[in-house]
């Protein structure tokens, strides 16, 4: 089951939990291609233990190579990649690292893991180990206005 933890506040603005994740990430240089770093999502509903993705809350899904993520309750965070213009051009993955669960982080267009050094492509392929899988897929459905992952 998907449950989510809001990443923003009433007003629709982001939380002050993600401006500092954000704020510590640029400090540390994580994020040092600021065009696809990844943002938290805005406009979720849930239902069904499924998750409801506004696209039009979340510009970054826009364009290909955009992402953002998602904070679940029991502490894993996912990603909402899009990966073509077409209606269904989107993939998620758990950010998890399947080498030792820690949480991988955008750097450029890859994924990093901060504790033993595995790299993913944007979509969750394996480029170095000493990770040997792939990041865990989330199944999604989507149409023009919404991504729904589960």
């Amino acid at each position: 089951m998907l449950e989510a933890v809001q990443n923003e506040t009433e007003s629709g603005l982001p939380s002050r939990r993600a401006v500092l994740c954000g704020a510590l990430a640029l400090s540390l240089g994580l994020a040092t291609d600021l065009a696809s770093a990844s943002v938290p999502a805005s406009g979720i509903s849930q239902s069904g233990g499924k998750l409801k993705i506004d696209l039009a809350k979340n510009k970054a899904l826009a364009k290909v190579g955009g992402v953002v993520t998602i904070d679940l309750s029991d502490g894993r965070t996912i990603a909402v990649i899009r990966t073509s213009k077409a209606v269904n051009g989107y993939n998620s993955i758990d950010l998890s690292c399947t080498h030792n669960g820690v949480t991988v982080m955008q750097q450029g267009s890859n994924w990093i893991c901060p504790a033993h050094g595995s790299e993913f492509t944007l979509p969750g392929k394996v480029v170095r180990g000493p990770a040997r899988t792939a990041l865990t897929k989330i199944p999604l459905t989507a149409t023009a206005k919404t991504v729904t992952l589960g």
